[in-house]
């Protein structure tokens, strides 16, 4: 062999051992970001508030809810979700505020590309689109969620394709009574619903389920149209129940519309007017009414800690009108 094939074979074999280095310091560093790609956290809320009811003369401080919960992202489309609720929103001025704990949310997630979905104890869709227009879940829920038309959190199963920027679609089937009864009746909710949300801040979205039990089949439309910007959002809603708690004939529905304005980065302005209507279309009892205005101020003292002063006159179904004034706090972490 001559020495110039062995100082070739010589300069094959350092390629070779740098090729082999390289390559095992990299599979390392793979190994180490693929394992860093797991990780936990823990996160939450809450919502305290002072209020004071003016027709009963009565004062009181609250928790109103308190939410504590942990995420762990196994890699970038697989995650789990936890999540533990204490909570008791009544506005009565009497009455049992012992909050009740429960689990809130117990699922698996993931994203794939255009599809995402969750199996568990889930977040249903009945009211996101509402609480994103809204942004004052602190100081009370969206409608369909305070009237009770259908459960926020339940057992089952959603999916979500979004084909595009602007538009996705969700559906979802679940035991349909909520997370805090138990189902054993074969009995299912199904859900649908189509969002288009564009680039010059509209927002629209139409949602239904159905839940058939016993002789009649609850249904529920709501249909939302709203409009986001850095300074201003205001979103209208409509919602229909027909066969509400599950009896033929008696339909419940109405609108709720809501409004608010950032003055700066830390004061805002806003306000919502419910409208809410039970028809017993059977004519056995008369048709009630019902409404719900409320309007205040909100101070964002830093981005985890929110406080607004609120007044607010509710005429709900079957009783007398009653005003409040309130001072809400949110501590997220």
């Amino acid at each position: 062999m001559t020495s110039k094939n062995r100082e070739s074979i010589r300069s094959l074999m350092k390629i070779l051992l740098a090729i082999i280095i390289i390559g095992g310091l990299s599979n390392r560093t793979f190994a180490q970001e693929t394992a860093n790609q797991a990780k936990g956290q823990f996160y939450g809320d809450v919502f305290l508030n002072a209020n004071h009811n003016f027709d009963a003369t009565y004062s009181s401080f609250r928790l109103n809810r308190l939410h504590f919960a942990y995420k762990y992202q196994y890699n970038q489309h697989l995650y789990f979700n936890g999540m533990v609720e204490s909570a008791r929103e009544n506005y009565e001025p009497t009455g049992d505020y012992n909050n009740i704990t429960n689990l809130f949310e117990f699922c698996f997630g993931f994203h794939y590309e255009k599809f995402e979905g969750k199996a568990g104890l889930i977040g249903t869709q009945l009211n996101q689109q509402q609480e994103a227009l809204w942004k004052h879940r602190y100081i009370d829920k969206v409608f369909a969620d305070k009237y009770g038309f259908a459960p926020t959190n339940d057992y089952g199963v959603v999916i979500k394709y979004k084909p595009t920027e602007v538009i996705s679609f969700d559906m979802a089937i679940t035991n349909g009574e909520g997370h805090k009864n138990a189902q054993v009746d074969s009995v299912f909710r199904y859900a649908v619903g189509a969002t288009l949300n564009t680039t010059a801040g509209l927002v629209v979205r139409a949602y239904a389920d159905f839940l058939n039990q016993g002789d009649a089949t609850q249904t529920n439309f709501i249909g939302i149209l709203g409009y986001q910007s850095e300074a201003f959002t205001a979103g209208v809603e409509y919602n229909q129940q027909l066969n509400s708690a599950m009896q033929s004939g008696i339909d419940l529905g109405g609108f709720s519309a809501y409004a608010s304005y950032n003055i700066n980065e830390r004061y805002q302005l806003f306000g919502r007017y419910d409208v809410i209507s039970y028809n017993y279309s059977e004519g056995e009892l008369p048709d009630s009414d019902g409404s719900l205005a409320i309007i205040g101020g909100q101070y964002q003292i830093s981005d985890q800690i929110t406080t607004s002063l609120n007044y607010r006159m509710q005429e709900l179904i079957g009783d007398t009108s009653k005003a409040y004034l309130y001072l809400n706090l949110a501590l997220e972490f």
